[in-house]
């Protein structure tokens, strides 16, 4: 196992990824999990409560807070940080509502319901990346050339990292 050194090295370009994706599974997953249980299929409640949307909404706000500082956002940088904040923001909760539904249905979907809600979770993701992409284009512009190769060299080294996990499964299986 390697040393939580080099978790804390891929820290910046893994939020960075999380924060692109518009959520973090893991702040929608426990949520998601729960309303999965047995013990709450028992209990009869129409609606998701809040407190998983805050818990979401404030594990997002905690990485854009990590990647701001990390990026070195400037006062000229502002509006088109606030912009891509404000998209990663709003995907996360659409993401997360959408999470929501599937898991409070799951227990009672066919198959075809099964895929369809899956489905509907991945076209959300990919019309998400793309509103992403454009604010994240704006703010990328507004960046300068230091502060560019940073954000550069986060993506390829969480790529980097991310094909290097997936050759990795793909020899085990």
């Amino acid at each position: 196992m390697k040393p939580i050194r080099s978790l804390r090295a891929h820290a910046p370009a893994a939020l960075l990824a999380a924060t692109m994706a518009g959520a973090s599974i893991a702040a929608i997953a426990l949520p998601h999990a729960r309303a999965a249980t047995p013990e709450s299929k028992s209990k009869t409640t129409t609606t998701a409560t809040p407190a998983p949307q805050s818990r979401m909404l404030a594990h997002v706000d905690h990485r854009l807070a990590a990647l701001k500082a990390k990026l070195r956002i400037t006062a000229s940088e502002q509006d088109a940080w606030h912009g891509f904040a404000q998209v990663s923001r709003d995907n996360a909760t659409s993401i997360a509502t959408l999470y929501q539904s599937r898991a409070a249905h799951l227990a009672t979907m066919n198959a075809v319901q099964n895929m369809e809600s899956f489905a509907a979770i991945q076209a959300k993701q990919a019309d998400n990346m793309n509103k992403l992409t454009a604010a994240f284009q704006t703010l990328y512009g507004k960046l300068d050339a230091a502060q560019q190769k940073t954000v550069d060299s986060m993506f390829r080294t969480y790529a980097e990292h991310h094909m290097a996990h997936h050759r990795k499964l793909r020899a085990k299986g």
